[in-house]
């Protein structure tokens, strides 16, 4: 069975991590990215970067979703823009570890 997504539910379903992420990552095949639909916070990293910490997700899943946000036009991420490049490019900024993680999240939640 596959969930039909309105645009704007779509994103959410990515950039929070839910269950059904992948249908909606497969949703927002189908919308266009000309306008921002979605800020990402501070809160929405904090809240995935703790379920990271908890093993709900893994850091190469992290890596994924972090690029994803990158490069969507329909996302504002400039909030939290430095987060997802140090996430998003481990090349530059090394192996994403449970201690960078936990880190990055001490940074975000001051």
């Amino acid at each position: 069975m596959t969930n039909t997504f309105t645009h704007i539910e779509a994103i959410k379903a990515v950039v929070g991590f839910s269950e059904q992420r992948n249908d909606a990552f497969s949703a927002l095949l189908q919308f266009e990215q000309s306008q921002i639909v979605y800020t990402v916070t501070n809160a929405d990293l904090s809240s995935v970067l703790q379920r990271v910490l908890s093993l709900e997700i893994d850091c190469d899943d992290l890596e994924l979703w972090a690029n994803l946000l990158e490069i969507r036009g329909d996302i504002d991420h400039t909030q939290v823009e430095g987060a997802l490049y140090a996430l998003a490019n481990p090349e530059q900024m090394g192996v994403l570890t449970m201690d960078k993680v936990s880190k990055l999240l001490a940074l975000i939640d001051n």
